[in-house]
C-alpha cells in the first residue's frame, strides 16, 4: 500500500528527508533544511511518501495564492523506476486538487551532459498530467522551464507567485 504523509519538524522521518535531499540536490541548488521543515513563514509543506510502511521519498511544497510549487521533489535512488515516483505525484494532485501545482525542470542545454536525463525527467512529468509552459528563468546560473498540472501558468502568474511571498523572481516567456 502506498501512503502520503504531511510531516511536521518533530517527524522521526526528517534525517531521511534531510539525507536524501542532500544526495539528491547540488549544493548550489538546495535551500535552507531546517527553514522549509520548520515552516515559520506557513508557505512550506512537506510530504513524506511510504511504500508498504516503508520510506520511499519525499516532496517538498512552497504554497502561495492559488498555486502549490514542487520545489524539492525525490525517491530513493534504489526505489526509482518502480511507478513509485508517479504514485506520489498522483497523491499531491490529490491533495492539491483545488490548485495548480507547478514544478520547475532544466532545460536542454545544446552540448549538456545531462541532456538524456533532463529530457527523462521532462517525460515523467508530461506523462503524469503536466503541461508545458512558456515560462522560463534563470537561477544559480542554471535555465529552467515550468510545467503545470491543473490549469495553465503565464510568466505573469509565476511573477505573481513570488510577488505573493515577497521575492523577486525574472522570467521570460519563450
Amino acid at each position: 500500500m502506498f501512503l502520503t504523509k504531511r510531516i511536521g519538524p518533530r517527524s522521526k522521518d526528517i534525517p531521511k528527508i534531510k539525507k536524501l535531499y542532500i544526495e539528491s540536490f547540488p549544493e548550489n541548488e538546495r535551500f535552507s533544511f531546517g527553514m522549509m521543515i520548520k515552516n515559520e513563514s506557513g508557505n512550506y509543506e512537506t510530504f513524506a511518501f511510504y511504500n508498504e510502511g516503508v520510506f520511499c521519498g519525499f516532496a517538498i511544497l512552497l504554497n502561495s495564492l492559488d498555486i502549490s510549487h514542487i520545489i524539492y521533489f525525490a525517491t530513493l535512488p534504489e526505489l526509482r523506476g518502480k511507478g513509485l515516483g508517479a504514485k506520489a505525484l498522483g497523491a499531491i494532485g490529490r491533495i492539491k486538487s483545488e490548485r495548480r501545482i507547478i514544478v520547475d525542470i532544466e532545460r536542454e542545454v545544446p552540448g549538456c551532459e545531462e541532456n538524456e536525463i533532463r529530457r527523462r525527467r521532462k517525460n515523467f512529468y508530461l506523462r503524469n498530467g503536466y503541461s508545458e509552459t512558456e515560462v522560463r528563468y534563470r537561477w544559480q546560473d542554471e535555465a529552467y522551464e515550468i510545467l503545470v498540472s491543473g490549469g495553465t501558468l503565464s510568466g505573469e502568474d509565476f511573477g505573481n507567485f513570488w510577488k505573493a511571498l515577497g521575492i523577486k523572481k525574472n522570467t521570460t516567456n519563450g
